[in-house]
């Protein structure tokens, strides 16, 4: 039996998927087996998926209806036999010794969650920055310390303390069990909530430095093209699935120990949804003000909208006061004044856009 398990969901990404398997075929460790899920490809990415499985015997390939990635990760995992668990995108790559590292903290240490560093790669090759990394050990209180203070959102970097997403992490099999079920029926964000329900109920925790897994930007990422497919418009669903993440964030911090990066997170979500998202497709004043007055009815912001500060600063402060009052025609013009900017950095692309 395999001491890893790595999970490849796989939707219409033939352009780069050798490349993502070959990388593991490349692995310094061997003791792996790899499930691929072709999740109703269109292209031939299931019969790339086969040609693999049938020169490797350590690939195993799944053909099933798309149903999105969450479905096909689930699908994966109650087929794999790993004692150790990893989630590699289709259209990504890992380093040589991506498993050999990962894996050690966990059979040497008896760590419960090991996550690595990251870089951006562009199809050019270029690669972009990796994002800060509190590298250490963490058990008991330190984790409890970190979820707090630097998981959702670091005041200093201005960014978070680690992925949230499941490719750069590997966990022992008993975590990863309970945590595919709690993004059941998002197409948006549910491998967040898998990260976080793992980093929260993991007992050892080891956060490493070393850049091992490599981010593709290409457009829309593996990891959305399944469930773009699955929602059939990218923005039909989005505020409820996003709404809907946040919730069952706050359902699972039952210690209340998140609160604070949960609120903090919410809004960074709100501000690229509607800057990013919403600007970018040149939404209407009219069409804006029907989203969000659905956005604000909804019970969860009602409660998001209670407290005085946002607690990201004054200009966060100034645009949540706008919203927290329905003065939506005023806060309208700042989606005007920010569609000239986008036009001009339409090509840089951050994390958060592909989550």
């Amino acid at each position: 039996m395999p001491t890893v398990s790595i999970i490849i969901p796989v939707y219409n990404t033939e352009k780069y998927l050798r490349t993502c398997l070959d990388s593991i075929i490349s692995q310094s460790y061997s003791d792996f087996e790899a499930i691929l899920v072709d999740d109703g490809s269109t292209d031939n990415s299931g019969k790339i998926c086969d040609e693999y499985a049938t020169k490797d015997s350590r690939f195993f390939v799944v053909h099933k209806n798309n149903k999105g990635v969450a479905e096909a990760r689930l699908t994966a995992f109650e087929l794999s036999k790993g004692e150790l668990v990893t989630f590699v995108d289709s259209d990504d790559i890992v380093a040589p010794d991506y498993l050999q590292i990962l894996s050690k903290p966990i059979l040497n240490n008896n760590a419960d969650l090991v996550t690595c560093s990251f870089c951006y790669m562009e199809d050019d090759g270029k690669k972009g920055y990796p994002l800060f990394r509190f590298e250490g050990f963490y058990d008991g209180e330190k984790i409890k310390k970190f979820i707090a203070n630097h998981y959702f959102y670091d005041s200093i970097t201005k960014e978070w303390g680690m992925s949230w997403l499941l490719w750069s992490k590997m966990a022992k099999r008993y975590l990863v069990k309970e945590a595919l079920k709690q993004g059941k029926g998002l197409w948006f964000g549910e491998d967040q909530l898998c990260s976080f329900y793992m980093l929260y109920n993991c007992k050892k925790l080891v956060i490493l430095s070393d850049r091992l897994y490599y981010y593709m930007i290409h457009g829309v990422h593996a990891s959305m093209q399944s469930n773009v497919q699955a929602s059939k418009r990218y923005n039909e669903g989005l505020w409820d699935s996003l709404l809907k993440m946040f919730e069952r964030y706050t359902q699972l911090d039952t210690q209340n120990i998140a609160h604070k990066g949960i609120r903090q997170r919410t809004w960074i979500y709100i501000m690229q949804t509607i800057f990013k998202k919403m600007a970018k497709v040149g939404i209407s004043k009219e069409e804006f003000q029907r989203q969000f007055s659905k956005v604000r009815n909804n019970p969860f912001m009602k409660n998001y909208f209670k407290p005085f500060s946002v607690g990201l600063g004054m200009k966060d402060d100034i645009k949540y006061w706008i919203l927290k009052l329905k003065l939506y025609s005023l806060f309208y013009i700042l989606i005007e004044r920010q569609k000239p900017s986008l036009s001009k950095n339409k090509n840089k692309k951050r994390i958060d856009e592909n989550a």
